[in-house]
């Protein structure tokens, strides 16, 4: 019985593998690159909030092969004023109807918080937590 328990568990052993090797954009890799601001959504309140454009807007966001993200401004809330770089990292969200990923900023004052992204070519739309509806279109550059 020992020997039949111990094939048992080394075949377990033999058939696990590390994931360690993929990719955080795996399955997604138009995310990858820099992309820039092109229009801007608040709600007010009663679902009637529209993607505005954005007139001459400099910031940009780029998404890197190893789960990192950067943003020329503040990463935390939705801004569109471009400043000093932030950091955060990314991961891919599967089975999700909604999202595609989500971004945990560094540095925010709150250490929970998320934003989430979806893809609706040829766009970026990332989605920022707020008591309304607010969110920001992106354009991949240098397609």
């Amino acid at each position: 019985m020992k020997k039949v328990l111990l094939i048992l568990f080394s075949l377990v052993l033999v058939n696990c593998t590390s994931n360690d090797d993929k990719s955080p954009y795996e399955g997604n890799p138009e995310l990858l690159g820099k992309w820039k601001l092109i229009e801007q959504l608040s709600d007010p309140g009663d679902g009637s909030g529209i993607f505005n454009p954005i007139d001459d807007s400099n910031r940009e966001i780029e998404f890197f092969s190893n789960g990192t993200v950067t943003v020329n401004g503040v990463l935390c809330y939705m801004s569109s004023e471009v400043g000093d770089q932030n950091s955060g990292s990314f991961s891919v969200l599967e089975n999700n109807d909604y999202y595609d990923g989500e971004i945990k900023p560094n540095d925010c004052d709150y250490p929970e918080t998320k934003l989430y992204f979806k893809i609706e070519d040829p766009n970026l739309i990332i989605w920022y937590l707020c008591i309304e509806g607010c969110g920001q279109k992106f354009i991949k550059q240098g397609k």
